[in-house]
């Protein structure tokens, strides 16, 4: 696993003991430029490394909820992309109670491989995102015939036809059997950015009522 080591001015004691600062290149430094910062980062080598780093975040991240599976449930899924998203209590509890009624009698899991693709696609988001305003502007939801294709378009992976049935359950609102841009892009936006998107700050009862909520939320977890 990458060790991140943010570089920082370490004291050491010189012959009259009396200590001096030195700088102290990182390990992420050394991985990148070599140990004296003078060979070239390439794109391929850069790319591999991000791919690689991402996918152990992901492997913590799902470890987290399979506690030693090979897969994890429906709903842990549903946690996971929900779980760094602004909404309140409630709605966060529509979505999950949504998604138990419509698959208790089909709960088959996600593996690691399906929850890859599906975080594959996240970064991507915003080209997808185009093509769900296309269908916004004419008026249309989208399938889920027409998501996968959308989904290969954008990506070059496919999603398993039961990870898009997944996701048609937790944010297919009306039970209609398509998806509008509303239900499923501004959320997955909220999950892309893990929490850190800046939002309006609040004040007195509202901002109380924000603050309760996402420590529930937590404690749901």
């Amino acid at each position: 696993m990458y060790v991140l080591l943010i570089r920082q001015d370490n004291y050491i004691d010189d012959e009259e003991g009396l200590q001096r600062k030195h700088k102290v290149d990182t390990t992420l430094q050394i991985h990148l430029f070599g140990k004296k910062g003078n060979q070239d980062l390439h794109y391929e080598g850069f790319h591999k490394f991000m791919d690689n780093l991402q996918t152990e975040v992901l492997e913590l991240e799902f470890s987290e909820f399979s506690k030693g599976s090979l897969i994890i449930t429906e709903l842990d899924f549903a946690k996971i992309l929900l779980r760094y998203t602004y909404l309140d209590t409630d709605e966060y509890d529509k979505f999950l109670d949504r998604l138990l009624e419509r698959i208790k009698h089909e709960q088959h899991g996600i593996t690691f491989n399906e929850f890859c693709d599906f975080c594959h696609f996240l970064n991507n988001l915003d080209d997808f995102a185009i093509a769900m305003r296309m269908y916004t502007l004419a008026e249309r939801a989208i399938s889920k015939d027409e998501f996968s294709r959308a989904v290969k378009i954008c990506t070059g992976r496919s999603l398993s036809m039961h990870l898009i049935d997944t996701v048609f359950a937790i944010f297919d609102a009306d039970g209609d059997g398509l998806l509008s841009y509303k239900e499923f892009i501004a959320i997955m936006k909220d999950r892309l950015y893990r929490g850190f998107k800046s939002v309006s700050k609040s004040e007195g009862w509202d901002a109380f009522k924000s603050c309760v909520s996402q420590e529930m939320r937590q404690v749901k977890n």
